[in-house]
């Protein structure tokens, strides 16, 4: 099993930020760009090497996002919000299968599943002032692709998050 923390900036125009694991050491990168429309991420790892990037489709009812492995033995994958009430359900479509995600949206608490097996958990520390995850793995064979599933609910999250403001 592995931990990683991820840890946003407070006023966020551009993001770079690292993904520690559990012994403090920054493992990962988080490159998100700056856009009017849409949402874009690259991540690389300690060696400014790019693993993947998410771009969120434009023109959606429910958040899509496509992941593209830079490594092509990985084959890139869809993550899809589904339409639920008061739990957050969201579907990584890939080649060999399906991760979903399911969770109480209320308590930021989110289990990851694939062929009915737990391979990790998500949690936000809920009193901070930035966005604060942990990401369990359960199964490291799936680590990229659960990092991937994390920073797209942060976004889901933001988009909600500006909608409930615009709207109240």
């Amino acid at each position: 099993m592995k931990k990683y923390y991820f840890k946003e900036k407070f006023f966020k125009i551009t993001d770079h930020y690292p993904i520690l694991d559990e012994d403090g050491k920054k493992t990962f990168f988080v490159d998100q760009t700056f856009k009017f429309l849409g949402y874009e991420a690259k991540v690389s790892d300690a060696h400014d090497k790019e693993l993947f990037t998410i771009n969120r489709k434009l023109l959606s009812f429910l958040p899509i996002y496509y992941i593209s492995f830079s490594d092509k033995s990985k084959k890139d994958m869809t993550i899809r919000s589904n339409l639920a009430f008061f739990k957050k359900s969201i579907d990584i479509l890939m080649e060999d299968g399906k991760i979903n995600l399911k969770g109480n949206f209320w308590d930021y608490e989110f289990k990851m599943f694939y062929k009915g097996e737990v391979i990790g958990e998500a949690s936000k520390k809920i009193f901070s002032l930035t966005d604060q995850y942990e990401l369990k793995v359960l199964d490291e064979n799936f680590s990229l692709e659960l990092i991937a599933l994390c920073l797209a609910l942060n976004n889901i999250k933001d988009l909600e998050n500006a909608s409930s403001a615009s709207n109240g």
